[in-house]
């Protein structure tokens, strides 16, 4: 049949990720149509900070990322109305608030690896552009705690989880788990990590502040950025999603502080 489409070829999934992980690939244009139905008929959706977002198996994040987009626009221009003019502080609280609102979790390490990268590749994008900044180290090298909290952000909001068992308590997620192999054969390996929508990246690290602590993953991602701001990131394969980004040519590293 000439006419018969391949769906899968519309797609970098294999045929064993769709059929060992229930992978299934939504073209771009088919997402931006359900975002604008789900924003249909509510005013300020896209800059209300009070709405979290929350995608359950994110893959390589082609739903993640236009949601986050479309955050990071509506609240930069909400913020610019409410008097923080185009400056420095609109685009840092735009990207903080976006990130502070996103959950995305999924089964797979790599689709969570990728979905952050691509996370963090659109808001160095993003604050570039808004902050007139041209090269992704000066970017980091002026702004370095703000990206020590970013990248544990991310990897605190974007982590490999189990959808049935995160969301479920205690008692039943085991059961939940096992109603998919996949899921089973998870649960078995990482047990249960409940998802807590309340326990932000924000609220953990002032939780922190009070006690007078240190986080031990925000300390993790200082040392990170030390080593992105030297040129000096042997090891660090915590933060491979974020080394692609960061470290894009030696010549950029020598122009660090410049």
């Amino acid at each position: 049949m000439s006419n018969l489409i391949d769906i899968s070829s519309l797609s970098h999934r294999s045929r064993d990720r769709v059929r060992d992980l229930g992978e299934v690939f939504t073209p771009e244009s088919y997402v931006e149509e359900m975002l604008d139905i789900l924003a249909k008929d509510k005013k300020n959706f896209w800059s209300n900070e009070d709405v979290v977002f929350f995608e359950p198996c994110c893959g390589h994040g082609n739903i993640v990322l236009p949601i986050y987009r479309r955050r990071l626009e509506a609240i930069y221009k909400k913020a610019v109305i409410q008097g923080f003019g185009k400056t420095k502080e609109a685009p840092l609280y735009a990207v903080a608030n976006a990130l502070n609102t996103l959950w995305a979790i999924d089964i797979d390490p790599k689709n969570i690896e990728s979905t952050r990268t691509r996370i963090l590749q659109e808001t160095v994008k993003f604050l570039k552009e808004k902050l007139n900044i041209s090269t992704t180290h000066s970017l980091i090298a002026k702004n370095q705690e703000f990206f020590t909290h970013v990248i544990s952000a991310v990897k605190w909001h974007i982590d490999e989880n189990e959808t049935l068992s995160a969301l479920s308590s205690e008692k039943t997620a085991k059961q939940n788990a096992s109603l998919t192999k996949s899921g089973a054969k998870w649960f078995a390996q990482n047990g249960h990590n409940e998802l807590d929508f309340d326990l932000t990246w924000v609220n953990f690290f002032e939780s922190c502040e009070e006690s007078k602590t240190i986080p031990l993953e925000y300390e993790r991602s200082s040392k990170f950025m030390d080593a992105v701001i030297s040129g000096r990131l042997k090891g660090f394969d915590e933060f491979n999603f974020a080394k692609v980004i960061f470290v894009t040519s030696k010549n950029e590293l020598r122009t660090i502080g410049a």
